[in-house]
């Protein structure tokens, strides 16, 4: 069930909100969204439903008045919000996308401030969430909503409170985070924008994403792929309303969307991605790029010794290790050169072009894992994630002897 907003001539901003059962909230949004510095002609607002029980359709018909509003529903089969988000976008008109949750409170310039970062166009934009953090003690309080959200704004700017728990990174990082190895990281969808075009040449959200987490920074990976070029507009800013959320609960969903992220993007970089919080990607990239270059060194010392017979259903982790053992049937290398040359090499192996942190692959798939020793160039946090997912998924772990000390382990 779907009905479009009523209005004239098509707006320039289309605002889609996903929601479940969140009408109370919702309504505070709609009113925020009312008072924009915008005239209320160049932009549109699409509630889309992803199938509440409560009173959100009164809620949404109660602003008709004073927004140019549609509403959409869809079936409740479970958390779907990325598909509510392709929904509401299938129905608008604008020739910018806003990605807003139900529960933000938005400044009276969030939507010019995104309309003015899409100057030049190819742009995914990512607005500021004031309160957005999964401690609660850097959420805003139930009392601080009784100011308009551009007083609460200009207060939490001053004090330097409720900062959005993304702002280390962009503070450490720098303000362009279009150089950032992977600014996809943060595209989160509790306030993004991005050209219409660009979406839907993009394919929207991965339908395959039910559940929390995962789809919005998946979007955003496609975006990188196509080459849009990702900007912060803390001018496009909000307050989100307070809300528990419980992360051990989440957990599983976390996990699974992982796991499926990477299976979409087999990267090293999205494998560092699915392993650590988003505020530790880059500075973990940093790290491994700084070892990398030893490690690439060790990477090409071939070993002096015959090969050594390691057995059936063998995995090894580093392409050198395929000249200690004169080939096996899984090879996990991050390096494309070394990946090519392995492929060249050894054409029966199959090549993961993967760190190893992650594989995908089932628990106790090999009899046995091998470790190359150049990977011990690779920081501490790193080798402890490679030992991990060795011990998943092969019976025994073994790391190969160095060419310096002619030393081996078994783990």
């Amino acid at each position: 069930m779907a009905e479009r907003p009523a209005g004239h001539g098509a707006p320039e901003v289309s605002v889609v909100i996903p929601t479940y059962n969140r009408a109370r909230e919702l309504d505070r949004t709609l009113r925020s969204l009312a008072d924009q510095d915008m005239p209320r002609d160049r932009y549109e607002v699409i509630v889309a439903d992803d199938g509440s029980s409560d009173d959100t359709r009164l809620v949404v018909e109660g602003h008709a008045g004073n927004l140019r509003i549609g509403y959409c529903y869809q079936r409740d089969l479970g958390f779907r919000a990325g598909q509510a988000r392709n929904l509401g976008a299938a129905r608008a008109e604008g020739r910018i996308l806003v990605f807003l949750d139900s529960g933000m409170l938005a400044s009276r310039h969030l939507l010019s401030g995104h309309l003015a970062a899409h100057e030049g166009g190819g742009r995914a934009v990512i607005g500021y969430i004031f309160g957005y953090d999964h401690d609660p003690a850097n959420r805003v309080s139930a009392g601080d909503l009784d100011e308009p959200p551009d007083e609460l704004i200009g207060r939490f700017t001053r004090s330097g409170r409720h900062r959005d728990m993304r702002e280390p990174c962009y503070r450490s990082l720098g303000e362009d985070i279009d150089r950032y190895a992977a600014p996809w990281i943060f595209y989160w969808t509790g306030n993004v924008s991005v050209g219409a075009a660009d979406f839907h040449l993009a394919g929207g959200f991965d339908d395959d994403f039910v559940g929390w987490s995962g789809e919005d920074v998946e979007l955003g990976r496609r975006l990188y792929e196509k080459g849009l070029r990702f900007t912060l507009a803390r001018r496009a800013a909000c307050v989100e309303i307070p809300h528990t959320r419980d992360l051990a609960a989440l957990r599983p969903s976390y996990e699974k969307h992982a796991a499926l992220l990477l299976r979409k993007h087999p990267d090293p970089v999205v494998e560092v991605s699915t392993v650590c919080w988003a505020h530790e990607l880059h500075p973990r990239l940093a790290e491994l790029r700084a070892a990398y270059r030893n490690r690439i060194g060790l990477a090409r010392l071939r070993p002096s010794g015959p090969p050594v017979d390691p057995g059936p259903a063998t995995a090894l982790f580093g392409a050198d290790c395929l000249y200690a053992v004169n080939g096996g049937d899984l090879c996990v290398e991050p390096d494309p050169g070394l990946a090519a040359e392995a492929r060249r090499n050894f054409p029966g192996t199959e090549v993961l072009p993967l760190h190893g942190f992650r594989t995908l692959l089932e628990p106790a798939a090999f009899d046995l894992c091998l470790l190359a020793p150049s990977l011990r160039a690779y920081p501490r946090w790193a080798v402890d994630l490679l030992e991990s997912e060795a011990a998943r998924i092969g019976r025994r772990v073994r790391w190969l002897p160095s060419a310096e000390t002619g030393r081996g382990e078994e783990r």
